[in-house]
């Protein structure tokens, strides 16, 4: 097939809108390793997460111990943490979504996705390439008008295989590249393959990295209404090790 008669036949939108599904699915939980290599400190976290659709979302730290129970909520465009030291939730405004979760390359509006790069942006077919041994579809996504998002443009890297990305670049609004995700490690967690290590880095600080392992993921469980609750946010980090359907102890220590 002639690269003209292939670009003709491809739907950007459709291949962003498979590959995010296939990642996010009805809803998710996921154990992960969180390692921040940066040349001033490094640290590892455990984080456990749950998200249903495309509004709801929660993550809270299992490890280190110091930080146990520490969670994230996010509620449509609205976020909070929840500190056990001090009990309280703390409303995180929208003016600070790009700067750092816990002192890591990923941001606020990474963690919780705040932002659906499916529906928040337009896309534009670029061209086939190779990446490793991966033919990929590239995509420029540009925002949509009023969308609540902080990016000028993101370059979306899909493999044509099963249209889940490889690799992204995101722009600020004056065209200027900031920092770069590679998503590696495609394997076979609960029904599907998804990439589950995903390393983030810096132009500006191009020797920091974070780096995020999935240790198990399970898709399309029921999550219980009340996890999502902004005033359960204390009873929710406390239970981050009950298991539901699909874990085991095992799984979250």
């Amino acid at each position: 097939v002639s690269l003209a008669a292939w670009g003709a036949k491809v739907d950007p939108t459709s291949i962003v809108e498979k590959g995010e599904l296939l990642l996010r699915g009805q809803t998710t939980q996921i154990v992960m390793t969180m390692k921040i290599n940066h040349e001033a400190y490094q640290r590892v976290l455990k984080l456990r997460s749950w998200t249903q659709g495309k509004d709801k979302s929660l993550v809270s730290i299992l490890s280190p111990a110091k930080e146990v129970g520490i969670a994230s909520l996010r509620l449509g465009n609205q976020m909070w943490n929840f500190f056990p030291k001090t009990d309280q939730n703390v409303r995180v405004p929208t003016s600070v979504m790009l700067q750092s979760w816990m002192g890591s390359d990923f941001t606020n509006d990474d963690l919780m996705k705040l932002s659906s790069l499916s529906t928040d942006y337009t896309h534009r077919w670029i061209g086939l390439e190779t990446l490793g041994k991966d033919k990929v579809n590239l995509i420029e996504c540009y925002p949509k008008l009023n969308a609540p998002v902080v990016w000028g443009k993101i370059r979306y890297w899909a493999r044509t295989l099963d249209n889940l990305p490889v690799k992204e670049e995101y722009y600020d609004e004056k065209g200027k590249l900031v920092r770069t995700l590679l998503l590696s490690r495609f394997k076979k967690m609960d029904d599907r393959v998804i990439p589950t290590i995903m390393k983030i880095k810096s132009v500006d600080a191009p020797k920091d990295e974070t780096v995020v392992t999935y240790e198990k993921v399970v898709f399309d469980r029921k999550i219980e209404a009340h996890w999502f609750e902004k005033e359960n946010l204390r009873i929710s980090s406390q239970k981050s090790l009950n298991l539901s359907e699909g874990w085991s102890m095992k799984d979250l220590l």
